[in-house]
């Protein structure tokens, strides 16, 4: 994301072109208050020390690196900044690249953390009973 306003300037969500896929990003967004990740790519940078605050000195690129499930069914995605590793949940926006969201959140079951083969085992196995 790149800043259209100086840190301590007020502003309610300035416009801004991300610094990741060169895309114009609109200032607000749907079904959120603080617009931090394009749309397109869904990357963000580090701009924040608090939610909306726009003072961390970082100003790292964070890829989007995972979907996390509230409690109430809200999807949020999880940022890494590439600069200093820092971990950061945001909440999608109306407009988010629906694609790339369910690309994300299926991740764990395209790629699990075992062989896929394994599972044709264990079922063979399961049903020779113990």
């Amino acid at each position: 994301m790149t800043r259209c306003f100086p840190p301590d300037e007020p502003s309610s969500n300035p416009a801004f072109l991300c610094t990741h896929c060169g895309h114009a990003v609109p200032g607000s967004a749907p079904g959120t208050v603080h617009r931090n990740h394009c749309p397109r790519c869904l990357w963000s940078l580090h701009v924040d020390l608090k939610t909306g605050d726009r003072r961390s000195a970082c100003r790292g690129p964070m890829e989007p690196v995972a979907i996390h499930t509230r409690t109430d069914g809200e999807w949020s995605i999880l940022h890494r900044c590439q600069r200093c590793g820092f971990i950061r949940m945001n909440r999608i926006a109306g407009d988010d690249n629906e694609l790339l969201l369910m690309s994300m959140a299926m991740r764990p079951l395209a790629r699990p953390p075992f062989p896929l083969h394994r599972m044709g085992e264990l079922a063979a196995f399961s049903e020779d009973g113990p």
